[in-house]
């Protein structure tokens, strides 16, 4: 299985409220093959933000932040529009805003992105075959490294 390493890095907010809390995402592909994946539920997910797919811990406090999140069924078989392709020894970054996010002046947080690669092949997008599509068979978990941010004025 590949070995995509997510990478986050949070935008210290200001504690103005509602607090949205922008992260600037890379997603590395240290092999020397393509690796695509289907982005349902991952990081590159437009919808990441209300998916779970991210937590946050107040560390000052040492308790974890209640984020909205939704469930809902997606069309099989996925839309090629779904597919992402990071070539070889190369990353794509993406930035996503999480609205809402309950965080207090001066405290200190941790960000981590978790879950599951629905779909991952060890090829370029175009050579993901429609029967792939349809199974998904090759799956993986992804865990990003902790990303520290502090809220400040």
């Amino acid at each position: 299985m590949t070995n995509l390493q997510v990478i986050l890095s949070p935008v210290p907010p200001s504690a103005t409220q509602p607090i949205s809390l922008p992260i600037n995402i890379a997603i590395h592909n240290p092999a020397t093959t393509p690796v695509t994946f289907l982005n349902w539920g991952t990081p590159f997910d437009p919808k990441a933000s209300l998916l779970g797919v991210f937590q946050i811990n107040d560390t000052t406090a040492d308790h974890p932040i209640t984020l909205d999140t939704i469930k809902f069924n997606r069309q099989l078989p996925p839309s090629r529009d779904d597919l992402v392709e990071i070539p070889a020894e190369s990353s794509m970054e993406r930035t996503i805003t999480i609205p809402h996010v309950p965080l207090e002046e001066g405290h200190e947080y941790a960000v981590q992105a978790k879950g599951i690669w629905h779909g991952i092949w060890e090829c370029p997008r175009d050579q993901v075959t429609d029967s792939q599509l349809q199974q998904l068979d090759q799956r993986g978990e992804f865990e990003s490294e902790r990303a520290l941010f502090k809220v400040t004025q």
